[in-house]
């Protein structure tokens, strides 16, 4: 029997915490180098699809359909869905990643699946705050009418991808050509979450097809958080946490049938 598995509930705390803070620093060298300019790549994306849908609001024409300014609106949309796929494709990557510990038994996917979710998100939030304060400072506006409502739908979005990306994440461990189709699946999104466009513009009809999409909800609860008097028929938590809750339980499931009894019975924090 393996130390964790004598562990009082304390020192199980601990050592999930080790590991998972062992998970998160590994990840963060790999990802970014370790230096300035890998942080700044975190950037880079985001602004540049910012830049580009700016320039299309110019050029068509397109009016803010929110009483805010433009980057502010943009901002609302964009970076929330670039994230979702962010956490996505970072939980889908750490399959692959860290195979060479996942063989033993007090690594599970869970864990390494958790532990990249937790950075992603942390990381998600300072980019989201840092290009709203970018917005500011070149151009003189900061929106945020209700930090929590905001974080929290912030969160949601986040969320829904994170949740997507652990079902693939598992699902691939039996149909391992999911992994590769995962990208397909998640174009549309980029059409149908109210990226830059809102709930209020669309016809009933079109919201009521597109109210399944829990990505579009945190969306629009995001936005309800950041712009005063802000109102949607789409801004609603049960979709997403409903999500959510199905695609973890589904892949922890998934995980257990796959892997109960499976891997070496010793701790493997010093492979991390």
């Amino acid at each position: 029997m393996s130390p964790a598995q004598n562990a009082g509930p304390l020192d199980a705390v601990s050592i999930w915490l080790r590991k998972t803070k062992a998970i998160i620093q590994r990840e963060i060298g790999s990802r970014y180098t370790g230096d300035a300019i890998g942080y700044l790549w975190a950037y880079i994306v985001p602004l540049a699809w910012i830049a580009v849908i700016y320039v299309l609001f110019i050029a068509l024409d397109r009016r803010v359909p929110i009483d805010t300014d433009l980057g502010s609106f943009i901002c609302s949309g964009v970076v929330p869905y670039l994230c979702a796929r962010y956490a996505v494709n970072a939980i889908l990557r750490a399959r692959t990643a860290y195979r060479h510990i996942l063989s033993f038994s007090t690594v599970s996917h869970n864990l390494v699946a958790g532990a990249v979710f937790l950075l992603e998100l942390g990381n998600s939030i300072l980019v989201f705050l840092t290009l709203l304060l970018l917005n500011y400072a070149l151009f003189g506006f900061f929106e945020m009418h209700d930090p929590l409502l905001a974080l929290w739908g912030f969160s949601l979005a986040v969320g829904v991808g994170g949740a997507f990306g652990y079902l693939m994440m598992s699902l691939s461990t039996i149909w391992p050509a999911l992994s590769r189709a995962t990208p397909i699946f998640l174009r549309p999104f980029f059409y149908i979450s109210g990226v830059f466009y809102t709930a209020n513009e669309l016809t009933p009809r079109v919201v009521e097809l597109l109210s399944w999409n829990p990505l579009f909800h945190g969306i629009e609860v995001l936005r309800s958080g950041l712009f005063e008097g802000y109102t949607s028929p789409l801004a609603t938590n049960a979709m997403p946490l409903t999500f959510i809750a199905i695609c973890v339980a589904i892949g922890f499931m998934v995980q257990r049938r796959r892997f109960s009894g499976e891997g070496a019975d010793e701790d493997a924090s010093w492979a991390i």
